[in-house]
């Protein structure tokens, strides 16, 4: 859902000529990223039992915010 709600913004943007080149460049190397992220995701959350998929998300959050509080 999030992936497409973020290529339908992309496009509105693009068919207004409302980015500049270096955001187009940019969005192209994060879309390939966001999408494998969407997958796993998905994966996990299908194949992994309710408290397992909890606690994975709830390492990565930590894992997310210490390198944030740390960089």
């Amino acid at each position: 859902m999030t992936t497409h709600l973020l290529l339908r913004g992309a496009m509105l943007l693009l068919g207004r000529q409302s980015l500049s080149p270096r955001l187009v460049v940019d969005l192209a190397i994060s879309l390939p990223a966001l999408f494998a992220g969407s997958v796993l995701g998905i994966v996990a959350f299908r194949n992994v039992n309710e408290i397992g998929f909890r606690r994975i998300i709830l390492v990565l959050l930590l894992l997310s915010g210490a390198s944030l509080a740390l960089a």
